[in-house]
């Protein structure tokens, strides 16, 4: 059974070269990266579209709406799922009032019912759903005639993984109760492997391949190990695993074409590892949900 792993973020050539190489699934901003949806339309790829509307926050901007319903249709042929442009309340950094926290998915569900209505594929609209929101929002998504084919769940950024995994369970278990529990589900900015082993989403998207490379360190079995050979203090370092352990790593390195030399030396090539790591646990995805234990009462 296989995951759909969106790669998030825009890195070096060499990198996007091994994506297009394996045909791997990719997510672009429509905000500032129109020139690499472009360039992956101009070599057959569809990508997954963004509308940015987070990042327009961090810079105090808005989208316009009508102008991004413009461009997604006319490169819908180049898209294969696209994010509704959600509202991000307050100003960014500052603390929210109650008023634009509740005004926010409001706003956020009238763009929704806007731009299903213009763009050529709704089917391939996502509306979003984010942590902070009331319940309430999900459920009108979920009870929404006619049915929503797909949604994304957006984790809070600032929230502990933890807090997070909480969240996302209780989202799951209204899908499952409401009128529409086989929609699917994408995870926006979700990380954590584990989590996405636990819960069924359908999809999600990362950029933790670039983060975990430019720190020095690659995505692992044992999870995130440091290899730079400039960062050999850090007790997460593959020097500093016990030894049964780091054979064992080394051989998952061969394995899949690399070596660690290389790794610790070359930052090109830790991106390398990680795209090509996520793209083999994606091809290769277990669900793995939580199984509880009932409590004997004696």
């Amino acid at each position: 059974m296989g995951f759909n792993l969106y790669f998030a973020g825009s890195q070096a050539k060499e990198a996007d070269d091994l994506i297009e190489e394996k045909n791997m699934l990719r997510l672009h901003s429509y905000l500032h990266e129109k020139k690499q949806i472009q360039r992956r339309a101009d070599k057959g790829f569809k990508t997954f579209v963004d509308s940015g509307a987070y990042s327009a926050h961090t810079k105090g901007t808005e989208i316009d709406v009508d102008t991004y319903i413009e461009y997604v249709n006319a490169m819908d042929d180049n898209i294969s799922i696209f994010a509704q442009l959600d509202k991000i309340p307050g100003e960014f950094r500052k603390p929210k009032t109650k008023e634009q926290l509740r005004d926010a998915p409001e706003q956020s569900w009238e763009n929704y019912l806007y731009m299903v209505e213009r763009v050529k594929s709704p089917e391939k609209l996502l509306p979003i759903f984010h942590q902070g929101e009331d319940f309430k929002h999900l459920k009108r998504i979920l009870e929404h005639e006619p049915k929503v084919e797909y949604m994304g769940i957006s984790p809070a950024n600032d929230m502990a993984t933890s807090a997070k995994a909480v969240w996302i369970e209780r989202c799951f278990e209204i899908i499952k109760k409401s009128s529409n529990p086989n929609i699917k589900t994408h995870a926006f900015g979700m990380t954590s492997l584990k989590y996405l082993e636990r819960f069924p989403f359908t999809s999600a998207d990362s950029t933790s391949w670039i983060m975990t490379a430019a720190t020095g360190g690659i995505m692992s079995s044992y999870g995130i190990i440091t290899v730079s050979d400039r960062a050999t203090k850090d007790p997460k370092h593959i020097f500093n695993m016990p030894n049964h352990m780091r054979e064992k790593l080394k051989e998952e390195i061969e394995s899949l074409g690399f070596d660690l030399k290389t790794l610790s030396e070359d930052y090109k090539q830790r991106l390398r590892w990680n795209i090509t790591y996520l793209h083999n646990w994606a091809e290769n995805y277990e669900y793995k949900p939580r199984k509880y234990k009932q409590k004997s009462l004696f």
